[in-house]
This record gives C-alpha cells, sequence and structure tokens, in this order.
C-alpha cells in the first residue's frame, strides 16, 4: 500500500510587483502590517492609562532604530563573527567585490537586545521609569513578531529541517523538491498566542504587578518555546553544524532565564 502524501509545494514569489527598479515585496509590506498593528496596540495603551500620545512616534522611533541596528549587528556578530570582523564595512555596504548583494540577514535576538537599550535610553529621555515603558512595548512586541514571521515564510528564509510530516513545506521557488518544518509559522503561532496572553494579563493585573513583570513574562514565553522551535531550523552558521546546541538556542536560554531572573527579583 502506497503513503500518500499531501505536502504543501511554496511556490509564492516575494515581490508582489515592481515598477522599473522599485519592487514591492511581501517581507517589507509584512514589516509594515508589523509596524502599524503594534503601533495601534499602544496607542490603545497610552490612551486607556490618559497618558500622553507623544510617547507613541518617540518610542517608534526608538524600536525602529533599535530593530534595525541591533538585527543587522546581531546576524554578522552572532553567527558570522569571523568573517564581518574581518570585513566590518560589509555589514552596512550592500557590495561584495564589486556586485550588489544587498544587505541580506537579520537576527530577532540582535533586535531584542537593541530595542531594551533603546528603549532604556528613551525612558530616560522623557522621564518615564524604564521598566514602565519597556512593559507596555513588550504587550505588542509578540504581535509585530508574528507579522514579521509571515514575511519570512513569504521570503521563503528562515528554512526548518527535513520533514516527512504531512504539512512540510516543499519551497519550489529555492528549487528544492523535498519537504521542510515550517518554522516560520510554528514560531507565528507561538507568537500569536503570546500576545493574546500577555495582552490578557495587562489589561486585567497592570495596576497589579510591579514593573518589569510584563518584560519578565514576555522574555520567558517567547525564548523557552523558541528555544525548543530552533530544533527545527535549518544550521545557519557553521558552528551550529557542530555544536550541541545552536547559537539561537544558546541566545534563546539567556533571554528566557533572564525573564525568569527578574520574575523573581521583582516578586520578592
Amino acid at each position: 500500500m502506497t503513503a500518500i502524501t499531501c505536502y504543501i509545494r511554496w511556490n509564492v514569489s516575494p515581490e508582489i510587483f515592481s515598477v522599473g527598479q522599485l519592487s514591492i515585496r511581501y517581507y517589507g509590506l509584512f514589516m509594515v502590517v508589523a509596524f502599524l498593528a503594534a503601533s495601534t496596540v499602544f496607542y490603545r495603551i497610552l490612551k486607556g492609562e490618559g497618558e500622553s500620545l507623544f510617547l507613541l512616534p518617540v518610542t517608534a522611533n526608538a524600536v525602529f532604530l533599535g530593530t534595525l541596528v541591533g538585527a543587522r549587528l546581531g546576524e554578522c556578530l552572532f553567527y558570522f563573527p569571523e568573517y564581518y570582523l574581518k570585513n566590518p564595512l560589509e555589514i552596512i555596504i550592500p557590495f561584495h567585490d564589486g556586485k550588489y548583494t544587498g544587505i541580506g540577514g537579520l537576527s530577532s535576538h540582535g533586535a531584542a537586545f537593541a530595542i531594551l537599550i533603546a528603549l532604556y535610553f528613551t525612558a530616560k529621555t522623557l522621564k518615564k521609569p524604564a521598566l514602565w515603558l519597556i512593559d507596555r512595548v513588550c504587550v505588542t512586541v509578540p504581535l509585530a513578531a508574528f507579522f514579521i514571521r509571515l514575511g519570512n515564510l513569504a521570503n521563503s528564509e528562515i528554512l526548518g529541517t527535513e520533514t516527512s510530516l504531512p504539512w512540510g513545506f516543499i519551497f519550489e521557488s529555492r528549487g528544492e523538491h523535498f519537504p521542510r518544518h515550517p518554522v516560520q509559522l510554528y514560531e507565528a503561532a507561538c507568537y500569536l498566542t503570546v500576545f493574546f496572553v500577555i495582552y490578557s494579563f495587562y489589561r486585567r493585573k497592570r495596576h497589579d504587578t510591579r514593573q518589569g513583570t510584563v518584560l519578565g513574562l514576555l522574555l520567558t514565553l517567547i525564548f523557552f518555546p523558541r528555544f525548543i522551535l530552533e530544533i527545527f531550523k535549518a544550521p545557519i552558521s557553521e558552528f551550529d553544524m557542530y555544536s550541541l546546541l545552536s547559537t539561537g538556542q544558546y541566545l534563546s536560554l539567556f533571554f528566557a532565564f533572564a525573564g525568569v531572573a527578574l520574575l523573581a527579583m521583582i516578586s520578592d
């Protein structure tokens, strides 16, 4: 008896349309949607607490810059440090050997580091408690991450390992003929679930919890599952091929334990 397979053949072009040299891509569209969705939630938080709406554009700029800088530096220094320390200009210059290559590769762990730093200094500038501001931004983060992972799927990037499960994706746009775990969707589902949990917690408990609680919950609920989901990702660097744990797993453990430690500290 022959087994019936029903793998999903993914052959979506990452480009929606192009006009001359200008192209509109799904990843860029999902990034915009992520930014707008997170900004809408943050707006509702500020309005519900009677805070100045001036905090919205200032905080959004800090998050945007933190994401842009941190994600790129994280990709280069966490995953390919030897190469980029020898060729530091290629971190920001999209050319290699005289050919245009674009700036590829972004690290969500690097973005997380940079966003926290950017929000800390933004809070100091605004004369607001840093953990107060960070907590409220953290409510929005999983929702934005959900849309970004959908963008990764549209781009056929952040690939999973090979699988025989019936929901495996065959990324035909990459010239592949075997199914992979759709880790983009695994993570997207995780992030959307965490968003509803944290948003519900914030609405019910914001007056009864200490500053830093939402941050601690976010780090714990995002990065412990992320540690597990990294198992289903294809290796990114040579280090990942031979190490007991991947770079993403080490970084996820760091953030997850930081979340647990923060919750333990503020509960004393």
